[in-house]
């Protein structure tokens, strides 16, 4: 693979996601190269893994600033006689700084360390003058809120909602309809709906006497620690299948060769020798991070990195100087996979990563067919909740799993949570009805028409709209 250096590749990641998609359903691949098969598939599989993308493309995988997949000026237009009446949505915080103090004080020990050894390289002290400038942006507290780029993430989000919506909340306000804004409990998701809802009442502030006040949900927006969530925690902390799967991908020697390469320009060969034996052992108080060897500081190193992408509004993080994407591709795909299995689709035939999700779409079904006065309800979750949505509705490239034959990577998988749930990740229902009450919904994933599970069957002459029958039918299980 060439070399690209990470201003070039946050350049192509930026411009790809900017790239409006106009139909995603197209079947003509004439003239694209196609990807081979992974080993292990069956036929329906095989069918079944989606075209190849770019690895490159997600090297920041969840931490990937937000961008619309569609202008909304492609969108279908509805079935005649059907008018929008209601949105439900559901999004994810917007970008954020480090969600808590760790990775930044353990870089900072690792450098100070080789630093009071003459360990480090003239590169080394220049890595250690913006791991202390990005460290310091965090200060005094700002772990774990949303960020500039967050907030504007979000208000534009509203703003083009309210764009291609006017009439919605012009009759909201008309017929005195209320607002529903619900979050899962923790501050950044909290941040994020004010966010959103400044960006809705710039635009039409007679809005804002019709908001209720915010409100946690936890069953619905932070179910995989809520009560029923047994089964889940069992998994991730002791499912066979998982902790196999997960110590294949990590003992990969590609892995510990990427790793080592991405710090031999910061320090000494004797002082990486040292970590690779174990001599150091740097940890933070009251947290089980440490770095104890060369994999674990690339790890660290590699979460300044992709953190850094979501902190453009109050600094110039820039680690193109310092980082080669060759480098940084294993560690991104260790972290998918991380995502994948702990997440999303995981292994076929089981949905214990997932079906939690299916309390949120009974809620969002029966607020959309029953709305008891309401013109929206937004909702501001997390990437734990988004991945296992996408994959509960059956989202293409979001929801297809792996056999346990078949061990995820960037060959096998065109899962990519840069893809499924970057920063502000999103679902919106736009919910439409008719004079005979007929209800119908279309599905926007990260503002791109999208399509719901294959068992679900469209209206009539149309691609994306469902009666909430059918997908009453189809979803709830």
């Amino acid at each position: 693979m060439n070399k690209f250096s990470v201003a070039a590749l946050s350049g192509l990641i930026l411009l790809q996601a900017c790239q409006p998609v106009t139909d995603n359903t197209t079947d003509d691949k004439a003239g694209q190269p196609q990807a081979a098969m992974p080993e292990g598939l069956s036929v329906q599989q095989q069918a079944d893994v989606p075209e190849q993308l770019p690895a490159e493309h997600y090297l920041l995988t969840s931490k990937t600033p937000y961008q619309p997949q569609q202008q909304w000026q492609q969108y279908s237009q509805p079935p005649a006689g059907f008018n929008t009446v209601s949105v439900q949505h559901v999004a994810r915080h917007g970008s954020r700084f480090l969600s808590s103090r760790g990775d930044d004080d353990l870089m900072l020990q690792l450098l100070q360390l080789a630093g009071s050894e003459q360990a480090l390289t003239p590169l080394g002290q220049e890595l250690a003058q913006l791991i202390e400038r990005l460290h310091q942006a965090h200060q005094p507290d700002k772990y774990g809120e949303i960020s500039g780029s967050g907030v504007q993430e979000h208000q534009q989000m509203a703003a083009r909602l309210f764009e291609r919506q006017p009439e919605v909340f012009a009759l909201a306000v008309a017929q005195q309809q209320r607002i529903a804004v619900l979050h899962s409990g923790r501050e950044r998701a909290d941040q994020s709906g004010d966010a959103f809802i400044s960006g809705l009442t710039t635009l039409k502030p007679e809005l804002s006497n019709l908001i209720d006040p915010a409100r946690a949900d936890e069953a619905t927006l932070y179910f995989y620690k809520a009560e029923g969530s047994e089964a889940f925690e069992r998994y991730r902390k002791s499912d066979p299948r998982l902790q196999a799967v997960m110590q294949q991908l990590e003992s990969q020697p590609k892995l510990q060769q990427a790793a080592t390469a991405m710090l031999q320009p910061f320090f000494t060969p004797a002082f990486i020798t040292r970590l690779e034996n174990g001599e150091f052992e740097l940890t933070l108080v009251d947290d089980d991070d440490a770095i104890r060897n060369v994999l674990d500081a690339a790890n660290v190193l590699y979460s300044l990195y992709s953190i850094a992408s979501n902190l453009a509004a109050e600094g110039d993080f820039d680690f193109s100087r310092f980082l080669q994407a060759e480098q940084l591709l294993p560690l991104a795909e260790l972290d998918d996979a991380d995502s994948f299995y702990g997440r999303g689709p995981a292994f076929a035939g089981d949905d214990v990563t997932y079906n939690l999700a299916g309390r949120l779409v009974a809620d969002m079904l029966a607020k959309a067919e029953q709305p008891n006065g309401y013109v929206a309800t937004f909702r501001f979750t997390h990437a734990q909740v988004m991945m296992p949505l996408a994959a509960y509705l059956g989202i293409t490239g979001a929801s297809e799993p792996l056999p346990e034959s078949v061990t995820y990577s960037y060959q096998t998988s065109n899962w990519r949570s840069g893809k499924v749930s970057p920063m502000a990740a999103n679902v919106q229902w736009e919910v439409f009805r008719n004079t005979e009450g007929t209800v119908l919904i279309r599905m926007l994933h990260n503002e791109q028409e999208t399509r719901f599970n294959s068992a679900c069957q469209p209206y009539a002459d149309t691609q994306y709209f469902y009666t909430t029958a059918e997908l009453k039918g189809c979803l709830l299980h």
